[in-house]
């Protein structure tokens, strides 16, 4: 019998299809936050790009109104 693991199968063929977005405690957080912001604030969880410890962690990107 062949040794097969189903997890690399199955990542690799979900990563091409759109799903709805994992429910994690960051973006609860940020679900969380949205609702008590004023219109037009936006939360987005985004990867932290900047030279840090968070470095490639997700993080809250707080958005200001446009305009």
């Amino acid at each position: 019998m062949t040794d097969m693991r189903i997890d690399d199968f199955l990542l690799g063929e979900l990563s091409d299809v759109d799903s709805p977005e994992v429910s994690t405690p960051m973006r609860r957080a940020a679900d969380q936050l949205q609702r008590v912001l004023p219109p037009g604030w936006r939360v987005e969880v985004v990867e932290a790009t900047y030279p840090t410890v968070r470095q490639g962690q997700p993080v809250l990107r707080l958005m200001m109104p446009e305009g």
